[in-house]
């Protein structure tokens, strides 16, 4: 179930399409080592993009797949990553332009860019 800020129940269309940026832990040595000889290490940058299903001072919720949206009752998400909020450096809402391009449009418009199209190339 899609869960608002408050508890309630949301529509799809409530959540939101958002880049969160946070910190994440880097893979640990896989091996013994001395301690003396640990590099230096930072933990690793992270970008996940899905649609913030939750968003509180605890946790921000975000999946990468919502479907059965024609019937709210219904709605499932997939794809689920819970990010703990102390953890995240920047929520950034994603909107569209209006423009909408088909899968074939963005293989055509990356095979002009490559032979430098002079139709394509103003466009990008």
């Amino acid at each position: 179930m899609i869960h608002n800020e408050s508890g309630g129940d949301a529509m799809p269309d409530k959540c939101p399409l958002v880049i969160i940026r946070w910190q994440d832990s880097r893979q640990p040595c896989g091996s013994w080592r001395y301690l003396s000889a640990l590099p230096p290490t930072t933990a690793v940058e992270v970008a996940t993009v899905g649609w913030l299903l939750r968003d509180d001072p605890d946790v921000k919720v975000v999946c990468q797949n919502v479907g059965d949206l024609d019937h709210p009752q219904n709605a499932q998400a997939s794809g689920i990553m819970t990010i703990p909020t102390r953890c995240v450096l920047s929520v950034e809402r994603l909107t569209e332009d209006g423009t909408i391009f088909s899968a074939a449009a963005v293989a055509a418009i990356a095979d002009d860019r490559e032979t430098g199209s002079a139709r394509t190339q103003p466009a990008l």
